[in-house]
């Protein structure tokens, strides 16, 4: 039974919970991200679902195969068409009632009446269009099958063949109505049709003869929307008065179909755009040549692992400058300690690893040509922040602390990412705190990644995996940005960037003489 394209139950929708923006979000970029791909979208208030990770691998499964068969243009094309008019249907109808509901007659008239039903025949036309595609395409996932099977059932149902039915006939009716609208100063009479010749055809007979080519369409669009509503209603209700029966007709319309719209139906024409919104922000980092794929998930730590990932919301900006990185883990290990000269991607692969999870989570394709990701039950990050002067403790208090509520909530199903921390004290306290931090890690079994200046840290223990920012072999001082596994080899390179700066001993001395 179908109940939502984000969830395969009714309960486990229900479970849901409304989340505010997670307090990782602007440490991994994650918020330039969401921001990004919700951008045109605000009218489907999706921020929700995009801030609501699950660690449920059948909820995270039966959103990766929609997302495999939404990537079919057709369908996509389809999909973002239904939800577009039906949501544009939607946001007029609470207005629409609210007149029809009031005892004010400049707002309770036939105008309003027949913007309901223009709604409802569109919305018919809509949900069938929809019902027939998504037949033809034969969808195999689970969530498009169940919703293909819930919207045959709902079309063959008596109240929509109902709708259906009274709207075409309505329609047929309507479209059988023919008036004379006569001008006079500022009034308007109405009549029934007089059979009045139209001057149209004549005219255009006369001028024929003065063309001389093709003429160019000078035609524009026009929109429907009234610009003077009170003249169409007042119009309408003298028409009302030549056609009694057709707008008694509209009016019992109205009366019995006032709410016609399907609640499931309506609910999935907002949560398709979650997947849609993605599959859009996506298109143009994968026209650029980077990889996205459907990650495996794994209840374990053991045998993570993603190829060629890169940080998302860079690759965003810089789309064909991108320099993709690889990891993977093997039990023990579950603590990537990554080091190597500043400036290096230290910190975007961290980012990387983080977005990576969260956007698995979300059951969307991810960064990468393959991973394995870790199904988490939090993410706690530590970046360093410039040192508030107004506070009465320093910067290292601050760590501390922060670092202490990290240690506190992580658990073995957490994920941990600590950029860059003790830089403010002596080489010999951080790596006391750093071996500390390492060792509280190591007994709570809490996957991190931890990036540092500390090489010692790196050859911890078999829990440890040390990986390094490259650096070119001929020339030390250009960053490669590839994040390599290899031990730490205790290279600052700081001779090298004096030297290529002008700024050794040697090279200062030579200038001073």
């Amino acid at each position: 039974m179908f109940y939502s394209i984000m969830f395969p139950t009714k309960e486990q929708h229900d479970r849901q919970v409304t989340r505010e923006v997670p307090a990782y979000f602007h440490d991994l970029n994650l918020d330039k991200i969401i921001d990004a791909a919700l951008e045109t979208k605000e009218r489907f208030e999706l921020n929700n679902i995009f801030y609501s990770p699950v660690e449920d691998k059948e909820i995270i499964t039966y959103r990766q195969d929609i997302l495999r068969e939404i990537e079919e243009k057709d369908l996509r094309k389809t999909m973002g068409d239904f939800s577009k008019t039906v949501h544009e249907i939607y946001s007029g109808l609470s207005e629409i009632r609210r007149e029809l509901s009031s005892y004010d007659p400049s707002l309770n008239n036939h105008l309003a009446r027949g913007r309901l039903f223009d709604g409802a025949e569109r919305y018919c036309g809509e949900v069938s269009l929809l019902t027939e595609k998504l037949s033809s395409f034969q969808p195999c996932s689970t969530g498009l099958r169940n919703l293909l099977d819930y919207l045959k059932e709902y079309c063959s149902s008596p109240g929509f063949m109902r709708l259906a039915s009274d709207t075409k006939r309505l329609r047929e009716a309507f479209s059988k109505v023919s008036y004379c609208m006569v001008l006079q100063k500022n009034t308007i009479q109405i009549r029934k049709d007089e059979k009045v010749t139209s001057l149209a055809g004549q005219i255009a007979v006369c001028f024929d003869k003065f063309r001389t080519g093709e003429i160019a369409n000078y035609k524009q669009d026009v929109s429907e929307e009234p610009l003077a509503s009170h003249i169409e209603a007042a119009t309408l209700q003298l028409l009302s008065k030549q056609y009694k029966p057709l707008f008694s007709e509209l009016e019992s319309f109205c009366a019995e179909h006032f709410r016609f719209e399907d609640r499931i139906i309506s609910m999935f024409s907002r949560e398709i755009q979650f997947y849609l919104s993605w599959l859009d922000f996506i298109e143009p980092v994968k026209q650029a040549g980077l990889p996205f794929c459907l990650p495996s998930l794994s209840d374990t730590i053991d045998g993570v692992f993603c190829s060629d990932g890169f940080d998302l919301a860079l690759a965003r900006l810089i789309k064909n400058d991108i320099v993709t990185n690889n990891f993977a883990l093997r039990s023990p290990e579950r603590i990537i300690v990554v080091t190597g000269p500043n400036q290096g991607g230290k910190t975007t692969f961290a980012r990387a690893f983080g977005q990576l999870h969260y956007l698995a989570a979300l059951g969307l394709s991810v960064p990468g040509n393959e991973a394995t990701v870790f199904l988490f039950d939090n993410i706690f990050t530590h970046f360093g922040r410039e040192e508030d002067l107004s506070a009465l403790e320093g910067k290292l208090k601050d760590d501390l602390i922060r670092l202490r509520t990290v240690l506190d909530q992580a658990s073995d199903r957490s994920i941990v990412i600590i950029n860059e921390i003790f830089t403010s004290t002596v080489i010999d306290d951080a790596l006391v705190l750093g071996r500390f931090m390492i060792q509280s890690l190591v007994s709570t079994g809490t996957p991190a990644v931890i990036i540092t200046f500390l090489d010692e840290l790196a050859v911890f223990g078999s829990e440890t995996v040390s990986m390094m920012s490259a650096v070119l072999e001929s020339d030390p001082v250009i960053r490669t940005f590839k994040i390599t596994r290899k031990p730490p080899d205790g290279l600052a390179y700081a001779g090298h960037i004096a030297g290529k700066h002008s700024l050794t001993y040697e090279q200062i001395c030579e200038r001073l003489k």
